[in-house]
């Protein structure tokens, strides 16, 4: 295995760990704790802001590094012809799934009434409510989403298991 597909599988990982991560830390126990109004306004704030721009970073390691070992490993005839193929292509699906339920979401919550997010505004400074019952109603309206972005999160990691584990190794 050459240092350069070695690195982009550890880029992979660590990106792919941390994304699916922090969907269901949010799912867990981000919005939980807003709907309950542990979370105040601006926690709630800060933990989506974290949340999209881990979303939105680790949208352009995974495809990248994910790209780079379709290509090295992946030719047309075992992509779409074997079980590993097919499990490349079913992360592929899941990954694209999961990111726009997370983005969803946040846009959600961006038009919940009482929320003066607008579009377009996602800074840790602008990323806000105007208190603590629009925080629970936002993270309301982003709860559907986020548990459809975990559960294909848990999804995604055992596909991952499945392609580590199949014959012919990661």
């Amino acid at each position: 295995m050459s240092v350069l597909l070695a690195l982009s599988y550890v880029a992979h990982v660590v990106a792919g760990g941390l994304w699916t991560g922090g969907v269901a830390y949010a799912a867990v126990a981000v919005l939980p704790a807003a709907r309950r109004g542990d979370l105040s306004a601006p926690g709630l704030g800060r933990s989506v802001d974290w949340l999209l721009q881990t979303t939105r970073v680790t949208g352009v390691v995974l495809p990248v590094t994910g790209g780079y070992q379709i290509w090295r490993l992946y030719p047309l005839p075992r992509l779409f012809g074997t079980t590993r193929g097919h499990l490349v292509l079913g992360m592929v699906a899941l990954w694209g799934v999961m990111n726009g339920l997370v983005e969803l979401g946040v846009y959600r919550m961006r038009m919940a009434e009482g929320s003066r997010m607008g579009l377009g505004r996602h800074t840790i400074e602008r990323f806000g409510l105007d208190d603590d019952a629009d925080a629970r109603g936002a993270a309301e309206v982003a709860r559907p989403y986020v548990l459809a972005a975990a559960a294909l999160g848990v999804l995604l990691l055992v596909d991952a298991a499945l392609l580590a584990g199949s014959p012919g190794g990661v």
